[in-house]
């Protein structure tokens, strides 16, 4: 969505290059950053190969030279995938050092702005932003390292090794470990649909029950982003991506109905 990838073959080995525009080269040195200590401690995660300079993102052009993940992306519908993505999921939470706080108040500032364009265009959108903020920003929250996007298809299966890997970082970060339960938990289609995922993460995540207890917040908190992200690609016409405005709208009015169906916040 926010990024242009080829296919890359060379010498028998193969790459995938990413390139961004300048405002998502912070985002893409993140991402890189996050793929390469993760694959250090043993996931397969497309880690970046460095410059003759050792830089992770060639900084002419943006781009990021990434390792070719094999195997099949995921959609989640099984029992197995949604084990799958749980584990690793967990797993790399497990691995980013959670601690509790700081405050959630402080994470996904840029995200939900009030103040960014196309925002205020929408009324139900800057008070929803409004309700979450209020709803998750005291609560005492585990912070780990964050995919951020953890869709099914990040996540690659080899079935000849049995391995799953989780690609596409660029944009992780540190924050409430419960964002990415959610975000996976939305991609999946909602609780309804993710019972296999839930169970899993519950089994070996690094979060208590007590505070899982919390994933409808984080939920609604996900879907103002996902409102707030496409309100943003609206008014600047934005496709990248393969995005048509259509597609811009249906993701808006997506996020709208996914809230509703969540309740209001408590």
């Amino acid at each position: 969505m926010n990024s242009e990838t080829w296919l890359v073959e060379h010498r028998g080995l193969t790459y995938v290059a990413k390139s961004v525009a300048s405002d998502g080269v912070a985002d893409l040195i993140a991402g890189a950053e996050a793929a390469t200590a993760l694959a250090a401690a043993g996931f397969v995660t497309g880690r970046p190969v460095p410059t003759r300079d050792g830089s992770l993102v060639e900084p002419t052009t943006n781009l990021a030279l990434l390792e070719h993940v094999p195997g099949r992306e995921l959609d989640g519908d099984s029992e197995d995938e949604q084990r799958w993505i749980a584990e690793i999921l967990a797993g790399v939470h497990a691995a980013g050092a959670p601690v509790v706080g700081p405050s959630a108040r402080t994470f996904g500032v840029d995200w939900l702005s009030l103040a960014a364009p196309g925002v205020s265009d929408h009324s139900w959108l800057v008070s929803a932003i409004e309700a979450v903020r209020s709803e998750t920003d005291e609560l005492a929250a585990t912070w780990s390292l964050l995919h951020t996007d953890p869709w099914p298809g990040a996540f690659i299966h080899d079935d000849r090794t049995g391995t799953t890997g989780l690609i596409d970082w660029a944009g992780a970060r540190r924050g409430p470990v419960l964002y990415d339960v959610a975000s996976a938990v939305m991609y999946l289609g909602g609780r309804q649909h993710a019972p296999h995922f839930l169970s899993t993460y519950a089994a070996v995540g690094p979060l208590s029950a007590d505070e899982l207890d919390h994933l409808d917040a984080f939920s609604r908190f996900r879907e103002a982003v996902q409102g707030a992200y496409f309100a943003q690609r609206l008014p600047a016409d934005d496709r990248t991506g393969g995005v048509d405005a259509a597609e811009n709208e249906k993701g808006l009015d997506d996020a709208r109905r996914r809230l509703r169906a969540l309740g209001p916040a408590a």
